[in-house]
């Protein structure tokens, strides 16, 4: 039996190489090699390329402007209606204050008409009633 020396072993070693080229490129529109290579396999194929994405970005602006634009008149309608609100409002408020007077005075009215024809308790009665309208407008809603 024989042994293996070092004299008898032979070493076969192979090394291997390899690369890898990796590009890269953001946008539209691919760099000038890559459109010239595009160009020689396929000619005119650069010239679609570029005028696709003009075309792509044209697009693109467009539909942003239309959506500034429907923003705005968002805003703009928005605004009108809280516009309309707040005139509503006052004008509620407004009649309402204009009602209330009105009754206050006719209470008023009724009770020195009724005071002077000699219904003192009558007159008394509705006498309160403006009385406690305005101790509730301007003493209880203070407090609160």
């Amino acid at each position: 039996m024989a042994k293996n020396t070092p004299q008898k072993r032979q070493a076969n070693h192979q090394a291997v190489a390899a690369t890898q080229t990796v590009t890269h490129y953001q946008g539209a529109v691919p760099p000038p090699e890559i459109l010239r290579g595009i160009d020689e396999i396929v000619p005119g194929a650069a010239a679609r390329l570029i005028a696709l994405a003009e075309q792509e970005s044209n697009h693109r602006r467009s539909l942003e402007v239309k959506a500034i634009e429907a923003n705005i008149a968002s805003q703009v309608a928005q605004a009108q209606i809280n516009e309309r609100q707040t005139k509503a409002i006052f004008r509620s408020d407004m009649i309402g204050q204009i009602a209330g007077f009105l009754v206050c005075l006719c209470c008023i009215g009724a009770a020195v008409y009724l005071g002077l024809n000699g219904h003192d308790w009558l007159a008394a009665g509705i006498a309160a009633i403006p009385t406690a309208a305005l101790i509730k407008a301007f003493v209880l809603t203070k407090n609160k």
